[in-house]
């Protein structure tokens, strides 16, 4: 029921492949790999949850960083290797897992090992994460796990949802990963819980800080992956704003429950959810 339900949130197209996945079953199974390698962080995390932990032969260096992996703690029990060509020559893995930005040598190896090269692109939407997990768990022949994974994301999703979800609020995003532009991921997760994205905000997802006092939103969401890394980040410490976004107002979200498209996404979905409520007087402040 609840995997039926979650159809109705996706598009046409994607709900016929869902469902054509779903009622194949282990009938459409691959052979299980068990010499697996990850070159990106976000197949890093959905491999760390689908696959045989004695099947996994390496993962990225991103992996094991708990400022951008949520799955860092797991991670540091695997091998961690460069993401390149090279290294798979050492290996010779019996499948490659990477995104759609990789190393020019990775696809050379692969191709003159013969090792099938899955690639994940990144997400736009919730809608998109059921495809992320049919993709590795078929690539690693682990479709059943894959299946119980989405049912498990259909199921918290369908509970997730704010007290008032007919009184929009306005929220501004800024800092690492929360790019706040129309029709991206932090869009579709800020309209689920009763947010839209501020009028003054481009259309890159920028905003000038004049522009955020001048006329402030609702709710103002940062993002932090680590202390200094950007100038974006830097901005989230400025007087201007400690003084203007307090309380209620401001919502700090990790960037790494935004970095990738896995069920963990839903706990930023969460977040914003009970921001959402306590602005609408519905959930106290902490």
């Amino acid at each position: 029921m609840a995997f039926k339900a979650f159809l109705h949130v996706l598009s046409a197209p994607m709900a016929v492949l869902l469902l054509s996945g779903w009622l194949a079953g282990s009938a459409s199974a691959g052979p299980v790999r068990t010499r697996i390698v990850s070159l990106n962080l976000c197949t890093d995390e959905l491999l760390l949850e689908l696959a045989d932990p004695s099947h996994i032969l390496g993962l990225s260096p991103l992996a094991t960083d708990c400022a951008e992996s949520v799955r860092c703690e797991i991670a540091a029990t695997y091998p961690v290797q460069r993401p390149d060509g090279e290294n798979l020559v050492a290996t010779h893995p019996d499948v490659v897992l990477d995104g759609t930005w990789h190393r020019p040598t990775v696809p050379l190896v692969t191709n003159a090992l013969h090792v099938p090269f899955v690639q994940l692109p990144s997400i736009a939407s919730l809608a998109d994460i059921p495809t992320q997990i049919l993709t590795v768990a078929h690539a690693i022949g682990e479709d059943a796990r894959g299946d119980d994974m989405i049912r498990a994301f259909a199921d918290r999703l369908e509970s997730l949802h704010s007290a008032h979800p007919d009184r929009i609020l306005t929220a501004t995003v800024i800092g690492a990963n929360l790019a706040g532009e129309e029709g991206g991921l932090i869009s579709d997760l800020l309209k689920r819980a009763g947010f839209r994205l501020s009028a003054f905000e481009s259309p890159n997802g920028t905003i000038a800080l004049e522009t955020l006092i001048a006329y402030p939103p609702d709710l103002l969401v940062t993002g932090m992956i680590s202390e200094g890394a950007s100038l974006a980040e830097d901005v989230v410490h400025h007087p201007a704003l400690r003084d203007r976004f307090t309380g209620a107002h401001l919502l700090a979200l990790p960037g790494r429950l935004t970095m990738c498209g896995t069920p963990d996404t839903l706990d930023a979905l969460t977040a914003l959810i009970a921001a959402h409520d306590r602005l609408t007087g519905t959930e106290p402040s902490p």
